[in-house]
């Protein structure tokens, strides 16, 4: 019953304050068959007291590679008509990659909030109970260096080594899409970037939890070039399969993500959703980047995690070691 009762605070909490509903408007809740439909509902009960309308779709569960970033053509019409999207599917990300609702923010005609592989506990713990105001504002400052800038270097302990070109499209998850265009994804905190397509090149060593994968004992190793990931070592079942959704699914080898989270109240409980927002992280993405800007379609988007990463932009120190230090610079 406790979790019931957090849950509606913080349903309140993400309609009324980050997303500023408005009495009136209409809200589209995509879920899936895997969701806690007391999440999807709570979400419904706040819109409704702030006077507003609620649609809940609800879209088969997927698995990797399997439409795992596309909505059904009902869906994507249904946004067409929607004030505010908010995506909640448990099993991937079709909700919130999928080319539609991209398209919209960019026009200026949906605000969205992806919670997105995403339990109650990302909602009550950890993560959810920053204070987003300055986050946002934290995030907003990171974002308009980033956008000055042409490179990235990134480095850590157990010997990442990549570098790449980036551009000046950079998006700011802070919990905060009060407006048109912006979007969230709560629980929140990072700023991210595709980096320019075919520009990667090096080592990640990956250390932290990844998407579908989960924590695994040993690090994985990938050597990236020109963008691509062209090979992959390390814990044995990890690194299995992230070689089996590599051979599998289309362009899952793109390097279609980089970023860097921000959250100082973040648990490290091997979820890759809280981890990848935690202060000090860095997360690649592999699959999509069509999402961030880019070219490339992929049936996936897949965040891994890295531990104590050393971010280097145009050569200036922006984490260093796991510790955010672009302020100070």
């Amino acid at each position: 019953m406790s979790q019931i009762i957090e849950a509606s605070v913080q349903a309140d909490r993400i309609i009324k304050q980050l997303m500023e509903v408005k009495p009136g408007e209409e809200v589209i809740i995509v879920c899936d068959t895997a969701t806690d439909m007391r999440m999807v509902y709570a979400l419904a009960g706040a819109v409704q007291a702030a006077g507003a309308e609620y649609v809940i779709c609800m879209t088969p569960s997927r698995m990797p590679g399997q439409k795992s970033t596309n909505v059904s053509k009902i869906i994507e019409k249904a946004y067409e008509g929607a004030d505010v999207s908010i995506g909640i599917t448990r099993t991937s990300g079709a909700s919130i990659y999928n080319q539609k609702i991209w398209d919209l923010l960019k026009e200026g005609k949906i605000r969205h909030n992806s919670m997105v592989m995403r339990d109650m506990i990302n909602w009550i713990q950890g993560g959810a109970l920053a204070d987003y105001e300055s986050l946002y504002a934290e995030g907003e400052r990171l974002a308009a260096l980033w956008r000055q800038s042409k490179t990235i270097e990134i480095t850590s302990p157990l010997g990442t080594n990549l570098k790449g070109n980036i551009s000046n499209v950079v998006y700011v998850e802070c919990g905060k899409a009060h407006k048109p265009g912006m979007q969230m994804a709560f629980s929140d905190g990072e700023v991210s970037q595709a980096p320019d397509e075919g520009t990667v090149n090096g080592t990640l060593v990956v250390d932290g939890p990844i998407c579908y994968i989960g924590s695994h004992p040993e690090p994985v190793r990938l050597e990236i070039k020109n963008g691509r990931v062209v090979s992959c070592e390390g814990d044995p079942v990890a690194a299995r399969r992230l070689n089996q959704i590599f051979s599998e699914v289309e362009n899952a080898t793109n390097v279609a993500e980089f970023g860097i989270g921000l959250n100082p109240d973040c648990l490290f409980n091997g979820d890759f959703e809280e981890e990848k927002k935690a202060r000090g992280t860095l997360h690649m993405a592999i699959g999509a980047n069509v999402s961030y800007g880019g070219t490339v379609y992929s049936p996936v988007h897949m965040d891994m995690v890295v531990y104590k990463p050393t971010v280097k932009m145009d050569g200036k120190l922006i984490v260093d070691n796991g510790v955010v230090v672009f302020e100070e610079g």
